[in-house]
């Protein structure tokens, strides 16, 4: 008959259970029980625990397995497969946990361990850096919170225990400094930081805050918006820095508007013009901010841009051309619905409605060029010359004949182009610059209506694409911007008597697909991107050829996106800018699921006036659909037609995170008068 016997040994707080077999009459064999070796050391909340492995001492069959019960402190985990304790104990106490250990017998053989972990509220050491920074007089203090750099069990309150906080200023419990200093001076205090423990701990730092009076202030240098002759006008002037209130001032005639101590320019203005004054302002210590420039824009009265709709193309398209013919109808020709397109239509004025061409184009194009021949003692005169813009760069530029209303070859150019521009020069001739395919080549060409014939003339400083080439009155041609990997604000000159380009001024920003209109005394008005702006603003300048200069004018109006509209000279001499591409921020999830933001393209319905009285921009009206990439053309009668373009789509819902940005091509068309 056999019979076992099992003895606890108690160790202090801890006891060792081993357990023996005996048979009769003699002794057993085999491993003995694993014994347990090994205490943790105590623990202080908010410190690193330095980590304790539990071993066997003696005893057993390796590998062993191991478990835990009991109540391991808060902030602290067991790992079995270590076995350790880790972690940073978050709560103060004595924490029993119970270790068991089985080998690998069979059956297994056990071993149990009981301890207790302490852990002791450490000292509570207030965080002495960052400091809280200093505050200015009058404005809001800068965000900051004190922060506790070890020890104690949250949740910590905080209070002032000594000295006193700058007047205006505030501790919240949770350790939160703000409100809006009130007076100039040094405040030395002691901060406290009491934790949530029983009994409670505290530690505490003093401080020392610096409330100081602002510096001079500084004015603003948004332009007012655009005023109208007899329409009620109001612009409030800002500044940052100086301590309100401020007593503004300003020099200079201001077209029957005027502004006040409050700086307020306001009145109903009586005559036309754009008025350069000077602001000053003063702030209620007798800091003076520097005077600053500001041009007060006035516009004459006129109504308001009417858009009516008129006949659909057959076809949408987008990066098309549309060009008034001597017949009074208007050729649209090529573009983009998913891939160029060689189809072609004219628009009839007397009947509203659009009509496919006889032929289509002898390939297919986009972004390519479409200039009327309009010298009467010239060959080819009322065709069009439609140039580049083809996938083929081998294909031939070609001319389009309105008496048969059919395209047929011509040239071919002396180098393949994409997205050129064609400049109708007093001479007759076209001239072709940019778009080269090469980018070492930076000839340009012209064409020569008498013989069908290219001919290089000249070379560019820079390879320009998206740019724009203006017919100036003296016959030269202004070249302006583009981009070839990134935009320039650079421009040139081609003179047709030397067939050379020189430089001329820069624009003020850097711009590609912009527009440039020239205007009836001469000038030339660039509106277009100012790519050193995040979110991209349009900007308007004005060239002027006999200085060779830019300089800045109006800005378009906010709502006017950067890119992708168009600008017409009207009749009255004004320009009528509309449509344009922009970018909206919408939410929708990648491919890991997540949910993620995204600037989604939108079309704009905007339509602005530039004035040349004011040199400034008014909001005129608005498109009846949202479009970019489309066609403005001035038709006989002042009319301008709206053709097609695209339409971006925001769908979904940016809450829900399903937000997704598609586009459309359009074929309507609409009529601006």
């Amino acid at each position: 008959m056999s019979h076992s016997v099992r003895v606890r040994i108690f160790l202090g707080m801890s006891a060792v259970v081993l357990a023996a077999g005996c048979g009769g009459g003699g002794g057993s064999s085999g491993p003995a029980a694993p014994v347990i070796a090994g205490s943790p050391p105590a623990g202080a909340t908010g410190v690193a625990y330095p980590g304790f492995t539990f071993t066997v001492a003696s005893g057993g069959v390796a590998p062993f397995t191991w478990s835990e019960t009991g109540a391991v402190p808060p902030g602290m985990s067991w790992s079995p497969a270590a076995p350790q304790l880790t972690g940073t104990p978050m709560t103060a106490g004595t924490f029993p946990v119970t270790i068991m250990v089985a080998d690998s017998s069979t059956p297994p053989l056990t071993g149990t361990r009981s301890v207790n972990v302490q852990i002791a509220d450490s000292p509570i050491v207030v965080a002495t850096t960052p400091v809280p920074p200093a505050g200015t007089v009058s404005y809001v203090y800068p965000a900051f919170a004190f922060s506790v750099a070890s020890g104690g069990s949250p949740p910590f309150n905080w209070s002032v225990t000594a000295g006193a906080l700058p007047p205006g200023l505030s501790l919240a419990a949770n350790g939160t400094l703000d409100g809006n200093p009130t007076t100039v001076g040094s405040s030395t205090l002691t901060v406290t930081a009491t934790d949530g423990a029983s009994p409670a701990g505290s530690g505490s730092h003093q401080f020392t805050i610096t409330v100081s009076n602002p510096l001079p202030p500084t004015i603003n240098n948004t332009p007012p918006p655009t005023a109208t002759v007899g329409v009620p006008y109001s612009f409030q002037f800002t500044a940052n820095g100086g301590l309100t209130p401020f007593i503004w001032s300003a020099t200079g005639t201001m077209g029957g508007l005027g502004i006040d101590s409050g700086g307020v320019l306001s009145g109903t203005p009586a005559s036309a013009g754009h008025f350069p004054i000077m602001v000053n302002l003063r702030d209620s210590l007798m800091q003076s901010a520097p005077s600053a420039p500001f041009t007060v824009r006035i516009s004459l009265a006129r109504p308001p841009a009417a858009f009516t709709s008129t006949g659909s193309m057959l076809f949408a398209r987008s990066y098309h051309t549309a060009t008034l013919l001597t017949t009074g109808k208007v050729l649209v020709a090529g573009g983009v619905v998913g891939s160029a397109v060689a189809t072609a239509e004219l628009y009839d004025t007397a009947t509203g409605m659009f009509t496919r061409t006889i032929s289509d184009m002898t390939v297919s194009r986009s972004g390519h060029t479409a200039t009327l021949l309009n010298d009467p003692a010239l060959p080819n005169y009322g065709k069009v010359l439609l140039v580049g813009g083809s996938a083929n760069l081998a294909a031939a530029p070609e001319l389009y004949d309105p008496a048969t209303e059919t395209f047929t070859a011509t040239g071919p150019l002396a180098a393949p182009r994409q997205n050129p521009t064609s400049t109708l020069l007093l001479s007759g001739k076209v001239l072709i610059v940019g778009g080269n395919t090469n980018p070492g080549d930076l000839s340009a060409e012209l064409y020569d209506p008498a013989t069908g014939r290219f001919t290089s003339t000249g070379s560019t400083r820079i390879l320009r694409i998206g740019h724009t080439a203006t017919l100036l009155l003296d016959g030269r041609v202004l070249v302006a911007g583009g981009e070839v990997g990134i935009a320039d604000a650079s421009a040139e000159l081609y003179d047709p008597a030397t067939g050379r380009f020189t430089a001329t001024g820069s624009m003020t920003v850097a711009r590609t697909g912009h527009t440039a209109t020239r205007l009836n005394d001469g000038t030339v008005l660039a509106v277009g991107t100012d790519v050193s702006q995040t979110p991209t603003q349009a900007t308007a300048d004005l060239y002027d050829p006999g200085t060779g200069n830019f300089t800045a004018v109006g800005d378009v109006s906010a709502d006017v996106f950067a890119q992708q509209f168009t600008a017409s000279l009207r009749n009255d001499g004004t320009v009528l800018v509309v449509g344009s591409a922009g970018s909206q921020q919408s939410r929708q999830r990648d491919r890991r699921g997540l949910c993620v933001g995204f600037q989604a393209p939108v079309s704009g319905a905007n339509a602005e006036v530039f004035a040349p009285e004011s040199e400034g921009f008014t909001a005129s009206g608005s498109l009846i659909t949202p479009r970019n990439r489309h066609t403005a053309t001035v038709l006989a009668d002042g009319t301008v037609l709206i053709a097609g373009g695209l339409r971006y789509e925001l769908t979904g819902s940016s809450f829900l995170c399903t937000g997704h940005a598609s586009q459309v091509a359009l074929s309507s068309a609409e009529l601006v008068r």
